[in-house]
């Protein structure tokens, strides 16, 4: 084992090193650097300025992300490159935070699978900010222990981009009330703080349509094919359902966001009452079956949001032991299906291409499996007395036959 790890390691640090220069390169050539551009523009005309760019309905982040934006522009050099390497930088942090878990008695499988998943999403994966809140909510999985600082870096992960509130559900029973008013208290102050950039974050979040790409859409985006007569239109930064029945799909999806949470918070409420049976694994694996689930809920699906579900992954292979080594290959298959629609196939999915419209239902298909399969695989070993052989995997003592064996 010691062999094996002191080969594997360099090897991960190789390959680390040239799917990032790659990544680093593609992403800073003139005329590709995406959504950077448009943080520039909010940095040059409002964040430079101590403002939020509030009439603009594409600032759709609470006021937490606006440091994000705001520390590029203090480097010197290029906005665009030095947004590139904060980016690179957020995701070397995860590899050393998932490379230290494997060297305190984890698994390298977590690195490898953050080092080799990432590129499957191109160089979206480092054009847009959502890595900061990734290395966030990793480190939160990985480096802490008390309740209070995992809950603060939880609050300063939804600062920033409000999903690593899913990391709530993973709170072990004794430090679930320090976590929370940690992570509230945190996320509170970001809000009070910039008060004008939260109003206008909610304002703007709550006019966005059902986006083309979402689970919600799915459905739509066949029918199209065989000839709805609705259209795609560009609204708040994003190509959305427009026409006959569309409102179904936003009335599906607000359906579906409050089922999920009513599940998650019944979860938790089973474990808290002691009907559930609390693992230790739970820690990791719960925020990634909570993400999912809001995942596939949600009516908007960029591409950058599968960055979130590959972190989580790979912080709970990353444990060495956890139910949802299943999951993660699934999640990994998605993630090369979604490069295939963006920024490959792009173009012809909005003008409603066949062949991509067919790649964009077999990722949202994956996606449902993942989260269905990682619920299902957390719900079975809740039940009180239920064992799980791949669940035990890892750990120091294991059960046979009513006799304990140390391995």
């Amino acid at each position: 084992m010691t062999w094996r790890r002191s080969v594997s390691s360099p090897a991960l640090w190789a390959v680390w090193l040239v799917t990032r220069t790659v990544l680093y390169w593609h992403a800073t050539v003139p005329g590709r650097d995406g959504d950077v551009g448009l943080y520039q523009q909010w940095y040059a005309c409002c964040f430079a300025h101590g403002a939020f760019p509030v009439a603009d309905p594409m600032w759709q982040y609470p006021p937490g992300a606006a440091l994000v934006f705001w520390l590029p522009g203090r480097l010197p050099g290029s906005y665009v490159e030095d947004f590139m390497v904060l980016a690179i930088g957020c995701d070397l942090a995860v590899t050393v935070l998932l490379w230290s878990a494997a060297r305190r008695g984890g698994s390298l499988a977590g690195a490898w699978y953050w080092v080799c998943g990432v590129p499957l999403l191109g160089a979206v994966s480092v054009g847009r900010f959502d890595v900061v809140p990734v290395a966030l909510s990793v480190a939160a999985l990985c480096v802490t222990g008390r309740g209070g600082v995992r809950g603060a870096l939880i609050g300063a992960g939804a600062a920033v981009k409000v999903w690593p509130v899913t990391l709530l559900a993973g709170m072990a029973p004794g430090q679930q009330r320090r976590g929370v008013a940690a992570a509230v208290a945190v996320f509170a102050a970001a809000c009070a703080v910039s008060a004008s950039g939260t109003a206008s974050f909610l304002a703007h979040q709550n006019a966005r349509g059902v986006e083309i790409e979402s689970v919600a859409a799915t459905p739509f985006m066949i029918w199209r094919q065989a000839g709805w007569p609705g259209t795609v239109v560009y609204r708040f930064g994003a190509y959305q359902l427009s026409g006959p029945h569309a409102a179904l799909a936003q009335d599906a999806s607000v359906l579906a966001l409050v089922l999920a949470a009513a599940a998650v918070t019944g979860w938790r409420l089973l474990i808290t009452c002691g009907r559930g049976r609390w693992r230790p694994e739970f820690a990791a694996d719960a925020p990634l079956a909570a993400t999912l689930l809001f995942l596939v809920a949600s009516p908007v699906l960029s591409p950058q949001y599968l960055l979130w579900v590959i972190g989580l992954a790979a912080a709970c292979l990353a444990t060495g032991h956890t139910t949802q080594r299943p999951v993660a290959l699934v999640v990994l298959a998605a993630a090369g299906l979604t490069q295939l629609i963006f920024p490959i196939g792009w173009p012809s999915l909005v003008h409603g291409s066949d062949a991509v419209t067919g790649v964009l239902a077999a990722r949202n298909l994956l996606l449902v499996l993942a989260a269905a399969l990682s619920c299902w695989r957390i719900l079975r070993l809740t039940a009180p007395g239920h064992q799980d052989p791949d669940a035990l995997v890892g750990h120091p003592v294991q059960r046979r036959s009513g006799r304990t064996i140390g391995t």
